[in-house]
């Protein structure tokens, strides 16, 4: 067997550290070195998104695997101790040959695909563990004791191009958050497990009354609200696009006008698939921006004068309840009239409504 030449992988790895866009480069050169069908560039600890890089090969593979849930039942996850202790794993560390030929997932997961045989190889910054899993076809030959003794090698000349990028992420997610201070918006960095970070000082302020920060997860009053936030957070994570934005959650108070809070995933964190920080969430605190003027709602939305006075109040924060007693009107009549705002607005809840208003506030 001829000696693989790394350099080349080396270099690529140095430039997708500074620049993300170019992971799938830096995992084409580990498979042109290593004579294989594919790879893709793992998280061991962290916890896993569809954001991983990989090569186009293993595009239909991937997408498979996250949508079938096989990363809950990839029997290649037994060798990740292996893989820590000895720098190199392969499925002949963990597997029999004769179990290969009935086990599902080489089976009715790998099979379909033409793939059988990976090398899985550690690349290490800190406490973090991430697995460099090179693939082989049906048709190939698994990984020698040789090839894989080359891999050892590899193993620890990669990881410093995995440290600088990791550490690059934190600059900039350090930097988004610090932005949003300086215009006064509360924010809070989230990682790939969906879990709260770090939160600016205006976060601390804003939140206070209303919110707490429990093993991570961020913890309201109003539980439903509470659920509506993890489900966008875990919606926009597990979306494999680079970037997207989710409507806001709104989360009303006992007084006063409600909080907003924006999950959004810009697409300068989504690139960076080795950073802590995968998404971000912006809160909005509706008792510190102005109400938005009946004149703007009847002219953007062509509501009835009625109703935009009904909808400048529920921006607000005020009940129906409040305002059909304020008004002097029944409640049947003030729910008719916000069925006929949410069909002009084209929102089903009173708490879209109230994100779509908040677009107004500060407008006369």
């Amino acid at each position: 067997m001829a000696s693989w030449d790394f350099a080349l992988v080396e270099q690529r790895f140095a430039e997708a550290a500074l620049d993300p866009s170019r992971w799938v480069t830096a995992l084409e050169a580990v498979t042109a070195a290593t004579e294989s069908f594919g790879t893709v560039l793992i998280p061991n600890t962290g916890g896993l998104l569809p954001n991983v890089p990989f090569t186009e090969q293993m595009g239909p593979s991937a997408d498979v695997y996250f949508r079938e849930g096989w990363y809950l039942r990839d029997e290649r996850n037994n060798g990740f101790e292996i893989m820590r202790k000895r720098g190199v794993v392969d499925d002949l560390d963990i597997i029999s040959v004769d179990r290969i030929k009935t086990h599902p997932y080489y089976q009715e997961f790998l099979a379909p695909h033409r793939l059988r045989w990976f090398a899985g190889v550690k690349v290490a910054c800190a406490e973090d563990t991430w697995c460099l899993s090179i693939q082989r076809t049906i048709d190939q030959e698994p990984f020698t004791t040789q090839e894989k003794q080359q891999l050892t090698t590899l193993s620890s000349r990669l990881s410093a191009s995995v440290a600088l990028a990791r550490a690059l992420g934190a600059s900039a997610s350090t930097g988004l958050l610090e932005a949003f201070e300086i215009s006064g918006t509360a924010a809070i960095l989230i990682n790939r497990l969906g879990k709260a970070f770090k939160l600016n000082q205006t976060a601390e302020r804003v939140l206070a009354s209303d919110f707490q920060i429990s093993n991570g997860n961020l913890v309201s009053k109003d539980l439903r609200g509470s659920a509506e936030l993890n489900q966008a957070l875990r919606q926009l994570l597990w979306n494999s696009t680079s970037g997207r934005f989710s409507p806001p959650v709104c989360f009303p108070r006992a007084t006063g006008r409600p909080l907003l809070a924006y999950p959004m995933r810009p697409s300068s964190l989504a690139a960076n698939a080795l950073a802590d920080c995968q998404a971000i969430v912006i809160f909005v605190d509706l008792n510190t921006v102005a109400r938005p003027s009946e004149e703007v709602l009847k002219s953007a939305f062509r509501l009835t004068e009625a109703e935009a006075r009904l909808a400048a109040r529920i921006a607000a924060g005020e009940s129906l309840e409040q305002i059909t007693d304020s008004l002097a009107i029944a409640k049947e009549t003030g729910r008719s009239r916000l069925k006929s705002i949410f069909a002009k607005l084209g929102v089903n809840r009173q708490a879209e409504l109230v994100a779509v208003l908040s677009s107004l506030l500060g407008r006369k």
